[in-house]
């Protein structure tokens, strides 16, 4: 299908299959030849990867490496390799991001960076390789998120580092993501320390749908 050619190919600097990413697939994925046995195996090997905090991404040369390298890696990061190790092996993933919520005051609010795998026949079904493995007996559940997704959560971006429209003037905050928009004025670029956003979420009745 052509219209699956660029989620394929390489995508430097972040997506790209350096020797050591052929390497690590190699040993991850063996002889295994079915695609989804293969998502599977590759999505459990960066799952295994600790999360921590990150630096800022424009200061990665290439994330995918990186991650592969640090013995830790973020949600973006994370998902970055996870992308990469699948289109090396030849099956279409792609980039997603927003934010995750949740419907009380103590619940997990944040930026977050996820993605999308394409199986046949199902076509574009989620991934999020940072929530990865539930810690559930049901095997159902504990691979939900590959393959599902929660409905607390808002997509915003259907891939990284695109040019924003309008265009900004000045150098932007972030060249990988874009989540919380970015801004600026006629002196220069505003970066995130010296704005707010504010992102509010109401959970609305099923019945009130109908």
């Amino acid at each position: 299908d052509p219209a699956l050619k660029p989620y394929l190919a390489e995508q430097a600097p972040h997506i790209v299959f350096t020797p050591a990413l052929r390497a690590f697939s190699t040993k991850v994925v063996g002889t295994e030849t079915d695609p989804y046995r293969i998502v599977q195996t590759l999505f459990d090997a960066v799952d295994a990867i600790p999360w921590a905090g990150a630096r800022e991404y424009a200061t990665i040369a290439n994330i995918s490496d990186y991650a592969l390298h640090a013995g830790h890696a973020d949600c973006g990061q994370q998902t970055l390799l996870l992308i990469a190790l699948l289109r090396l092996n030849g099956i279409p993933a792609r980039w997603q991001s927003g934010m995750v919520y949740s419907d009380d005051a103590v619940g997990y609010n944040n930026l977050h960076d996820w993605g999308a795998v394409y199986l046949a026949p199902y076509g574009w079904v989620p991934m999020d390789v940072t929530t990865g493995r539930l810690d559930s007996p049901q095997p159902a559940l504990r691979g939900f998120y590959l393959g599902g997704l929660d409905a607390y959560r808002i997509a915003f971006n259907d891939d990284y580092g695109q040019p924003l429209v309008p265009a900004k003037q000045h150098v932007r905050s972030d060249t990988v993501d874009s989540q919380r928009g970015e801004a600026e004025w006629s002196g220069g670029n505003l970066y995130f320390d010296q704005w707010n956003y504010d992102v509010q979420s109401h959970v609305v009745p099923l019945e009130a749908t109908r």
